[in-house]
């Protein structure tokens, strides 16, 4: 968001992104790429989504790894889970059900996809120094 403002929408715009093509890939409804690749025909279609769908994936992994590393991961997968913990323990959310589980990892892989590709414009925000990718 070079020309804009990085600001709270940004981040939700990044969230609804990445949580897109996580449960894209694959979800317990039963309706994502791999579901579709078990059903037969329009195998030259499959492979091209299935090449975009790992072109994202790349992208997010990439920049998450690089832009927050392991400890950053790590922490933001402790915060889902521990809120998780907390919505189970309030009778939010019910992760007995396989199905609420699986859902509740993927969002967590969405969340922190989004830290990843949101670091740097939240660090930004709160120092004023601009990150700037060197080779």
């Amino acid at each position: 968001m070079s020309g804009g403002r990085f600001d709270y929408t940004s981040i939700i715009i990044r969230f609804l992104f990445s949580l897109f093509f996580v449960l894209a890939a694959y979800n317990p409804s039963g309706v994502s790429y791999f579901h579709w690749m078990l059903r037969a025909g329009e195998l030259p279609l499959k492979i091209l989504v299935g090449l975009v769908l790992l072109g994202v994936y790349a992208i997010l992994v990439i920049s998450t790894w690089r832009l927050i590393g392991l400890f950053g991961i790590s922490l933001v997968a402790a915060a889902c889970a521990s809120a998780g913990w907390l919505l189970w323990e309030l009778g939010v959310v019910d992760l007995g059900s396989v199905s609420a589980l699986f859902t509740s990892i993927l969002v967590m892989i969405a969340v922190v996809f989004t830290a990843g590709i949101s670091y740097s414009g939240v660090h930004t925000r709160l120092t004023g120094i601009h990150h700037i990718e060197s080779k």
